[in-house]
C-alpha cells in the first residue's frame, strides 16, 4: 500500500459542489478501508469479508410489558475478533424508538405495489 495511486473521475457529475462531494466521499471511503485493513492485518480476513461478517449483526426487539427495547445478540467468533481489533464494544441493548426503518426488500415491495 506504499505506492498506491488513486485516480478519481466523477461520472455524470456536472456541478462543482457535486464533484467536490464525490471526491470527499471517495477519499473518506479510502481512508476507512485503509484503517480497517491496518487494524485487521493480524486476522486472516479481507476488508470486504470483514464488512460482510459484521453486516450480519442484528438486533431483536424485546417487549416487557409496556417497555420495548432492542437486544443485540453476541456476535459470532469472527465478528467478535473484528470488533475487538477496532476497540469497539456493542451495547447489550438499545432503547427502542417508534421510527420505522425500511429495508431494501420492503422498499422494493412498496414500489411494486404502486
Amino acid at each position: 500500500m506504499k505506492s498506491d495511486t488513486i485516480e478519481l473521475r466523477p461520472i455524470h457529475v456536472r456541478r462543482k459542489s457535486r464533484t467536490r462531494s464525490h471526491v470527499f466521499i471517495a477519499m473518506l471511503s479510502y481512508i476507512i478501508e485503509k484503517h480497517l485493513r491496518e487494524k485487521w492485518k493480524d486476522i486472516d480476513v479481507t476488508v470486504e469479508e470483514g464488512i460482510h461478517e459484521l453486516s450480519s449483526t442484528n438486533c431483536i426487539e424485546v417487549h416487557v410489558g409496556a417497555v420495548k427495547y432492542n437486544k443485540i445478540p453476541k456476535p459470532r467468533e469472527l465478528g467478535s475478533k473484528l470488533l475487538h481489533a477496532l476497540n469497539v464494544t456493542l451495547p447489550p441493548a438499545i432503547s427502542s424508538s417508534e421510527i420505522k426503518v425500511a429495508t431494501r426488500k420492503q422498499l422494493n415491495l412498496k414500489r411494486k405495489s404502486k
